[in-house]
This record gives structure tokens, sequence and C-alpha cells, in this order.
């Protein structure tokens, strides 16, 4: 079973085990928080995800680590779950899986903006609203700056890419010449 599709499947239990709104959003947020948790402190991941510790032993630090955070009965749940099954591997999978089904629950959709040089806050908003246009959904931007984009920018959202960099324009450009001359 591919890692993703695996991810998804505790993602979504988690999910239908979630009541909506506001609840969603505190687990995503603690999720996220023990994502970046176990991004700064590998060797806790390590601990939790190895055969060599008994699971005994596992549970007993996810519950004390648990009663020191206040997580939540169905994250705590869920780290019990990847400790017996040895799925801790998979936790930053399931968490963008489960931050896709809130997302896609709220309707909003997440994207990425590359360009050559930083975007002031007018034109990011800008940017977000003709894409909310098109798509007729929420949506939510990372920006990036990118050396290769040379003027313009590239949008990545979902399955969409808006391309308006100077090098989409002069392939487009080259393309229309060509198709000219023949």
């Amino acid at each position: 079973m591919k890692a993703m599709e695996l991810a998804h499947r505790y993602a979504k239990s988690i999910f239908e085990l979630t009541p909506t709104g506001a609840e969603q959003e505190n687990t995503l947020e603690q999720l996220r928080l023990l994502a970046q948790e176990f991004g700064t402190a590998p060797e806790i991941a390590e601990f939790l995800s190895s055969p060599l510790v008994k699971l005994e032993d596992r549970e007993k630090v996810i519950a004390t680590a648990a009663k020191n955070a206040n997580v939540r009965e169905n994250v705590l749940q869920l780290l019990f779950l990847l400790a017996r099954n040895n799925r801790f591997g998979f936790f930053q999978n399931i968490v963008e899986a489960f931050q896709g089904l809130v997302d896609s629950a709220n309707g909003v959709i997440r994207g990425t903006v590359r360009s050559a040089s930083s975007l002031g806050p007018a034109e990011r908003q800008q940017i977000e609203s003709i894409v909310e246009k098109v798509l007729k959904k929420k949506v939510i931007m990372t920006y990036k700056t990118d050396p290769a984009v040379i003027g313009g920018l590239v949008a990545k959202v979902g399955s969409y890419t808006f391309d308006d960099s100077l090098d989409s324009h002069l392939t487009r450009l080259n393309e229309e010449l060509k198709r000219r001359a023949l």
C-alpha cells in the first residue's frame, strides 16, 4: 500500500471522528504542532517508531507527553494507534491528508506562487482574488521567491497552473511565429 493512501486512511478515520467546524481546526492545529515537534526533535519520532522499543514504553511516553501538552482525545487515540501499528513514519503524511480533508470540507484550496521577486500585500491579494474567481473556492497561497522565474509569476493551485511568466509569454510568441511562418 502506498504511503499517501495509508496516510489518507488514517486521516479520514480521525476526520470522521472529529465534529465539524472549530473542532476540526483545533485537531488540525494540534496535529501540525506535533508534526513540527517531531520535525525539530527527530529522536522522538525515531523512538516512537522503533520496533526495538516495547509498545508499553511507547504508550507511556505518548501518554505522558499528551498529558503535559493537553492533547485532544482523538489525537491521542491516533498516536496510540500509530504506535501499536508501527506507523509513526507516516505521521507527516497523515497531517497533510487531514489538512486536505478539512480544506475540502470548508471549500478551501491551497496553492503556491513562485515569482522572481517578493510580492507585496496588494499584489498577493490581487492574485488570490483572481484565482478565487476562476476556481470559485477560497484560496490560501504560499509565496516563494524563485530566481528561475524571469519576470511575472507561476501559480500552482490544485491541478491548475497559472503561468504568467516572461518565459511562457516568449514560448507562446515563438509558437505563434512558427505557425504563421508555415
